[in-house]
């Protein structure tokens, strides 16, 4: 019965996506929404690092790798920096418009296409992360289920405005249906599918191994931060629902270190 309801812990963090998803359909101004979304997301995923990925890595390096400093360090870069090429790799390989914020029609075409690109790398990077985080969340639910519980509503507070950014982005392209579908279930259930690899094999899977993949998730994520998000928050510093998206990720990451 522990077991089960640890089981289900993970998937109540995925719910939020799904809040997230939903919250896009019923908001009119599209346009506004994306601006914010995106600004807020930058600074939950910059959160994200520097709060959740750096602290759990050094504390895995600590626990798992009985070898120098310099070897750690070595050892974590390396794969930092394989998460960054990987999503770097996939950019390569996903359609990618630069855009030129003009208000004809064949740009707001182009400026679609870039998001969607935007969307669908950082859904790929979320979702490796979130395989890995519904692995902690389901450790955790094992030791204490009311300590799971929080912590799966504080990762779910950082998931619903990833959502938002998520959905506003994949939404702005009107083609691949199915593609968009596909990413959004994933998003929702991948912590959950986190959860039972683990169960499934956790007598198997090497500390050193879930060691690398954290540090390959945190590379992807810091990739989405830095050459995406970034970037894309640049071009809409006169705007005030940039400023209003800072305000509200500073909130999310206060709620999150509380509730921790």
């Amino acid at each position: 019965m522990i077991n089960f309801g640890a089981l289900l812990l993970p998937l109540l963090a995925g719910v939020f996506f799904l809040c997230g998803f939903l919250l896009v359909k019923f908001v009119k101004k599209k346009k506004e929404l994306s601006i914010f979304a995106t600004s807020m997301a930058l600074i939950v995923m910059l959160g994200m690092i520097f709060f959740d990925l750096v602290p759990e890595i050094i504390e895995m390096s600590e626990s798992f790798i009985q070898v120098g400093k310099t070897e750690k360090v070595v050892f974590i870069l390396g794969f930092v920096i394989f998460g960054i090429l990987l999503l770097k790799i996939f950019d390569l390989f996903i359609p990618h418009h630069h855009h030129e914020h003009i208000e004809s029609e064949k740009n707001k075409t182009e400026h679609n296409h870039h998001v969607f690109h935007i969307g669908f790398i950082m859904a790929l990077s979320l979702i490796l992360h979130n395989v890995l985080e519904g692995m902690s969340i389901y450790i955790i639910g094992l030791e204490s289920i009311s300590a799971g519980l929080l912590t799966a509503i504080a990762v779910g507070c950082h998931n619903l405005p990833l959502g938002i950014e998520v959905a506003t982005s994949i939404e702005s392209e009107k083609k691949g249906r199915k593609v968009k579908v596909v990413l959004e279930l994933l998003l929702v259930f991948s912590s959950l599918i986190g959860a039972l690899v683990l169960f499934f094999c956790q007598n198997s899977l090497p500390d050193v191994f879930m060691l690398a993949l954290i540090s390959i998730a945190c590379g992807m994520i810091l990739y989405i931060a830095l050459f995406e998000l970034l970037n894309e928050t640049m071009n809409y510093l006169k705007r005030r629902e940039t400023y209003y998206g800072f305000a509200v990720g500073v909130l999310v990451i206060l709620l999150m270190t509380f509730i921790h």
